[in-house]
């Protein structure tokens, strides 16, 4: 009788593991799954604020860029570089509106024509010039996604997760995500946080203009 209740035990235990392994299969990874539904939020966004923070030994960099799609994108970043044990401070501030690129100088602001329709950033979202986010393909096929702890970014609540690829040790952990509940990143940041990119504003209203006239200087573009 022991015999028999061990065996049915045992059969149960192997269903149970067959179910579950079923269940593994069937339904999709969590990770890959959350980055498609966050892919699909940043494509249909249309206005973003996105503020990115380099901290390494021989580098500093700020940088705001304000997104108002289709067509006006505003960038200023200030960045310190060690050469050669001296340290280098560069600035720079662009705007570009639909296929007008003003870059700023010294005593006013350059202006190019660039014969875009519309700007990389509003046919990808935030891929289009955040280098973490525009692995998102590769790691949801190569990679592995998993679901980190629950926390706030600038007041709004947010949930990590984490990508990694695999390495001879194991996995390695290449950058992580907090995502809200939109489905939009809230945070970008790589592992060592040597890098984060704080995203704030998603499609609020964001005023994007073109310079002064009397500020902008003749060029022979």
């Amino acid at each position: 009788m022991e015999r028999n209740l061990a065996n049915g035990l045992a059969a149960r235990a192997v269903i149970f593991g067959f179910v579950i392994l079923l269940i593994y299969w069937v339904s999709p990874n969590a990770g890959v799954s959350e980055f498609k539904k966050m892919n699909t939020a940043m494509v249909n966004a249309h206005s973003w604020r996105m503020r990115t923070v380099v901290a390494e030994p021989t580098k500093n960099i700020e940088s705001l860029t304000e997104v108002y799609c289709p067509s006006r994108t505003h960038t200023v970043t200030k960045a310190t570089i060690e050469e050669g044990g001296n340290r280098v401070q560069e600035n720079s501030e662009t705007i570009w509106i639909e296929g007008m690129n003003y870059a700023r100088k010294d005593n006013g602001w350059l202006l190019s024509n660039e014969m875009h329709e519309r700007t990389s950033v509003c046919i990808w979202g935030p891929r289009g010039n955040d280098a973490m986010l525009a692995q998102m393909d590769t790691l949801r096929v190569l990679g592995k996604i998993r679901k980190g702890d629950k926390r706030e970014v600038d007041g709004f609540p947010c949930r990590d997760w984490i990508a990694s690829v695999a390495a001879p040790a194991g996995w390695r952990d290449v950058f992580g995500v907090c995502v809200d509940s939109d489905h939009l990143p809230r945070e970008v940041f790589t592992p060592d946080r040597a890098e984060v990119i704080t995203y704030s504003d998603w499609n609020l209203p964001i005023k994007i203009e073109a310079p002064p006239s009397d500020e902008i200087l003749k060029s022979k573009y």
